[in-house]
This record gives structure tokens, sequence and C-alpha cells, in this order.
């Protein structure tokens, strides 16, 4: 896959992609849509939370419970849900990205967003609330993820 320049002097185009599109979908979406529509538009992308065929292992069902369970009496049960989640998309960069470097780079990106929602997720424990703002929060963390990878 070749990285192409946005052109600047073209019209704008928003694109958005599904969950199941992001997950499954991926090489196809960057590696034939995104680059042939740059030829004739500005183009943005907005990805949802990657999902699979099975609704309870998609990012924001896992990122509900997360958000959930940080109430609950398993007190580090959010804390596996975000490991479970990182290694999934750690996992789709190992069988979608060959290039080393870019590999190694949204590792570490997605690794950080990941930590910081840990951190976020032990506060929310800390004070035992999650306000509707703390969970939007959290389950936007998937459509962070989503758009790193």
């Amino acid at each position: 896959m070749t990285l192409t320049p946005n052109p600047t002097d073209k019209p704008v185009l928003v694109l958005k992609f599904g969950g199941t599109s992001v997950g499954k979908f991926i090489q196809n979406i960057c590696g034939q849509i995104i680059p042939n529509l740059l030829k004739t538009h500005r183009v943005i992308v907005v990805c949802s939370a990657r999902s699979t065929d099975v609704k309870a292992k998609g990012t924001t069902t896992r990122l509900v419970k997360a958000a959930d369970a940080v109430l609950g009496e398993v007190s580090d049960s959010h804390q596996q849900i975000v490991r479970d989640i990182l290694e999934d998309h750690l996992e789709a960069i190992e069988n979608s990205i060959s290039d080393v470097a870019i590999k190694d780079g949204l590792s570490a990106s997605l690794t950080d967003v990941c930590r910081r929602l840990k951190v976020f997720l032990e506060a929310a424990e800390v004070i035992n609330e999650v306000s509707p703002k703390s969970k939007d929060i959290i389950v936007g963390t998937g459509e962070k993820l989503a758009c790193e990878y």
C-alpha cells in the first residue's frame, strides 16, 4: 500500500465507515476505496469502533461493559476488558500491516490510548461513579482506537 497525499484543491468528501466495515474490510477501505477517491476528492474518514460478526465482541459493547464493571463487585474486570480490546487491535495490526515502523508506531499509539482508558476507569472506580459524560468518554475510546488503526 502506498501513502497518497490528500489533495487540498479538490472538493471535500466525508466517508463514515461502520464498525463491521472497520473490523473486517480495513484493507479494502485503505487499499482501494480511499486511494481511488483521492483522485477526485479531499477525503475525510470517520470510523465507528471496530466490530465483528458477534455483537458481544464488538469494541463498543465491551466498553459499555467496562464502564458498568467499574461499579461492579469484580474490581479488575474492566481492566481485563481493556486488555482484551487492546489485544484485538494489536492482532489486527499484526495481521494487516507489514511495515515494521508503521506497525510499531500504531502499536505504541493504541497502547497509550488503552493506558489512558485504564487510568480513567481506575479513577471512576475510586470515586465509585460513572456519569453520563464519563460513559461517553469511555465508549468514545472505541472510535479513537478505530481512527488510530
